[in-house]
């Protein structure tokens, strides 16, 4: 095994415990079992507890950004792409809720982390913003819409939603209303020319 792989495995095995265990309650050798591994090779990869869990949330922010690249890449209509890419969005916030409480905690978060998940989301906004182009050149969105402003319209309406949804309402991801965001994205929220309701 090359030691980007060993790297990989030791990362994903972290994961793992820090989401059952939490930050202040996981030790290496947790970490090291899990990957199947020793203590010690642990510590040939990573200086501290505090190195390996900020490297997990980087490797996590880019597993997620090639997630949504081959969600999005994998065909389907504008519609569709927004209705899985919310599902994948909901389905991420329910996994992970553990993690992100942990981050918001100023003793693990370091200040560095913030730029990292900043820089994320420039990456998965780009994404989007590719898919958009293409529904454009397709007739699936119309040629007047800045693409810039629909990508960010559309992770902005994803993550507030899907977030509020299934972290302050606990709900399960499947119980969220897809096709209204949707709905939300493709119509817009202005009335109609015609509608003289005030």
């Amino acid at each position: 095994m090359t030691k980007e792989r060993k790297k990989t495995e030791i990362l994903r095995a972290a994961s793992k415990v820090f989401y059952i265990k939490g930050f202040e309650g996981t030790k290496m050798d947790d970490v090291a079992k899990e990957a199947g591994i020793g203590k010690g090779t642990v510590y040939e990869y990573f200086d501290s507890k505090q190195q390996l869990f900020e490297e997990m949330a980087v490797y996590n922010c880019e597993e997620h950004g090639r997630n949504i690249q081959d969600i999005l890449e994998k065909g389907g209509s504008f519609k569709e792409k927004i209705r899985v890419l919310a599902k994948y969005q909901a389905e991420l916030v329910k996994e992970h809720m553990p993690i992100a409480r942990m981050m918001s905690c100023s003793k693990i978060m370091a200040r560095e982390m913030g730029a990292v998940f900043i820089e994320q989301n420039i990456r998965v906004g780009e994404i989007i913003k590719k898919q958009v182009l293409l529904a454009i050149d397709q007739g699936e969105v119309r040629a007047d819409i800045d693409p810039e402003f629909a990508s960010a319209a559309i992770m902005g309406t994803i993550m507030q939603y899907c977030g509020k949804k299934v972290i302050f309402a606990e709900a399960m991801p499947e119980e969220a209303d897809y096709d209204k965001i949707v709905q939300v994205l493709i119509l817009g929220i202005g009335t109609k020319p015609n509608d003289n309701r005030r």
